[in-house]
């Protein structure tokens, strides 16, 4: 089997466009869970795959075309990865909204992975996510997402941004914190309401140390009530996934 020069181009540009997007894409762009070498096996892997399925029509002949639809797949890699990671960061945030109603940030921990501080609950939450994303067909939609971009956006055609572009960028901020809210909702609720059993415990008993007392009971409510809530969010995940892949293709559409 002879690998033909135009079978090549084919392949680098595939390779291109699917490196970038390993390198933003949710976990696998993230310093922890993958290494470099894994993703550029990633990366290497997709390409292969994708280059006999890709046409060939498209494809530019001159260097300054090529070169342009380089510029162009980094561009489609670095957005199809960055959409997808926005919409399903609703889970670190909701990590961090939980730490903050129940005390837990005040004591933050190095977070390997992003190379940040964050509290426990936050990391909890990220771990969580890392684990449902595998064993949840999470990992399929994303991949598959990623795949129908080639036919969607073939290897030849510009990068195809609007004016609607901002504005879409914008709604997904406002779903980002949308879904924080709705994951964190059923802790903050009950952290909320141990608030106020607290407030009406130090009216009645003012001698209690409501300081002292409440972090240990938040602190316990919050597990309890993280783990009656563990059972909805694979569905959720794969809700934010999909929402993902929709917001790429408003971005891009």
């Amino acid at each position: 089997m002879t690998l033909s020069s135009l079978d090549l181009t084919i392949f680098l540009l595939a390779l291109v466009r699917t490196t970038a997007w390993a390198t933003t894409a949710p976990i696998i762009g993230t310093r922890g869970p993958v290494t470099a070498p894994g993703r550029l096996a990633l990366s290497l892997a997709l390409a292969l795959f994708l280059t006999p399925l890709l046409p060939a029509e498209q494809v530019p002949a001159d260097v300054a075309g090529f070169v342009g639809a380089v510029l162009v797949q980094v561009a489609l890699g670095l957005i199809l990865g960055w959409a997808t990671t926005v919409v399903v960061s609703a889970f670190l945030a909701a990590g961090s909204l939980i730490d903050f109603m129940s005390g837990f940030s005040a004591a933050t921990i190095f977070d390997p992975a992003n190379g940040n501080p964050v509290a426990v609950f936050a990391r909890f939450i990220e771990v969580l996510f890392t684990v449902l994303l595998f064993v949840t067909p999470a990992h399929r939609i994303l991949l598959t997402g990623f795949v129908s971009s080639f036919e969607a956006f073939p290897l030849g055609t510009g990068l195809p941004l609007d004016e609607r572009a901002f504005a879409t960028v914008a709604t997904a901020a406002g779903q980002l914190m949308l879904a924080a809210i709705q994951i964190a909702a059923p802790v903050v609720g009950a952290l909320f309401l141990t608030e106020v059993a607290l407030a009406v415990a130090s009216r009645f008993v003012p001698q209690a140390n409501v300081f002292i007392i409440g972090l240990p009971l938040k602190g316990l409510v919050a597990l309890v009530t993280i783990g009656g809530v563990l059972v909805f969010l694979p569905a959720y995940l794969e809700r934010l996934v999909e929402g993902g892949v929709d917001l790429t293709g408003q971005l891009l559409g």
